[in-house]
């Protein structure tokens, strides 16, 4: 009873992820196995320009809140990513030579990234480390677990 209220509830939800994840997944998969190398291009640029609208979606949310039927425009969007070929489009159209212009910028932007990623990984590391092996907080630990 609860999944099928969930399915009516979410059933939009539902469909517009099976439409623009599980469907192309699957295709991806089959493009993966498949002998020529064509079809793989076309699905890792869909899946480049669907991860380029997450993070729009994500980051700046605001302004998708002002666009009138934005879902529906969405899923539009998808259907033409998908069946017309549209992610090809786009990328050779507009992401292509952004991206050539920024190369630089990219390339230092992942450098910088990463390796702040590297050194807070490190950190983490070392004050965990410390914090296991303080008996304190081995005990305060044993004390909440018989708490709860």
């Amino acid at each position: 009873m609860v999944s099928l209220l969930l399915l009516i509830f979410k059933g939009f939800a539902v469909v517009v992820t099976t439409f623009t994840v599980l469907y192309p997944g699957v295709l991806s998969i089959r493009a993966i196995e498949s002998p020529g190398a064509d079809d793989d291009k076309v699905w890792l640029t869909y899946w480049m320009i669907f991860g380029f609208l997450h993070v729009a979606e994500t980051f700046l949310p605001f302004v998708f809140y002002f666009v009138p039927y934005w879902e529906w425009i969405r899923v539009a969007f998808f259907v033409w990513l998908i069946q017309f070929n549209g992610s090809t489009t786009i990328y050779e159209k507009v992401l292509r030579d952004l991206l050539r212009q920024n190369k630089a910028f990219i390339e230092e932007f992942i450098k910088k990234t990463s390796g702040d990623v590297t050194k807070a990984t490190q950190q983490a590391t070392q004050q965990a480390a410390s914090a296991i092996s303080d008996p304190s907080n081995l005990l305060k630990a044993v004390n909440m677990v018989n708490e709860v």
